[in-house]
């Protein structure tokens, strides 16, 4: 049997009973709120987004994707806003 090196608990992701989903552990919302701060300025420029869609779109970035790329990442806001805005909360 291979012994495994247990997961700190900022990476595991969380189960919200109420709403039935998976929430993302807390060390990948940090890296979507980092992400939201970086872009947030010119994605509210560009966009009819305001600082509460950027932030949930970067949450559901970071979800789907990872915090891998902030340019990358306004790419992806503006093409959501461009389909109508962030994912519903």
């Amino acid at each position: 049997m291979e012994n495994e090196t247990p997961v700190p608990e900022e990476k595991k992701p969380r189960f919200d009973p109420q709403s039935g989903k998976i929430e993302p552990a807390p060390s990948e919302m940090e890296g979507a709120r980092v992400m939201a701060n970086e872009a947030r300025e010119e994605i509210e420029d560009e966009t009819p987004l305001d600082d509460r869609d950027v932030r949930q779109l970067a949450e559901d970035y970071v979800t789907r994707r990872g915090a891998d790329d902030t340019e990358n990442f306004k790419d992806y806001a503006e093409e959501r806003a461009s389909r109508g805005g962030p994912p519903p909360p």
